[in-house]
């Protein structure tokens, strides 16, 4: 008879330690962050945005990388982008769902200039 209990406890724990143990990462068709279009990252180092133009199609996202060790911003004359201050490593994510051209800049270093046109 305590053999069984035993075994019973024991299968008890095994489940219990299974289902409480680390869990692998949902796929990506099920993830809520997923991002539909490309992505194209525009570095900023030197104090340039590289590449300084960008051509991309409705729906795709940028992703702005600061790799200075100064901080930067994204900043567009019509309010589209709009970041804050990234500092080195920092990153600014832009998803553009109407056709059309922004021209941008940094914030703090106005004669950085960059441009994105969404056809």
């Amino acid at each position: 008879m305590k053999s069984s209990k035993l075994i019973v406890l024991l299968a008890f724990l095994m489940i219990l330690i299974i289902a409480c143990g680390p869990s692998q990462p949902a796929p990506p068709e099920q993830r809520s962050e997923l991002i539909t279009g490309n992505v194209i990252n525009v570095a900023i180092k030197g104090f340039k945005f590289v590449p300084a133009e960008v051509n991309i199609k409705v729906g795709e996202t940028i992703v702005w990388t600061n790799e200075d060790t100064a901080p930067h911003t994204v900043e567009s004359s019509n309010g589209v982008l709009k970041s804050d201050e990234l500092l080195k490593g920092d990153t600014y994510k832009y998803t553009f769902t109407k056709a059309g051209k922004h021209d941008y800049i940094c914030g703090i270093h106005p004669y950085m200039h960059g441009s994105v046109t969404v056809q």
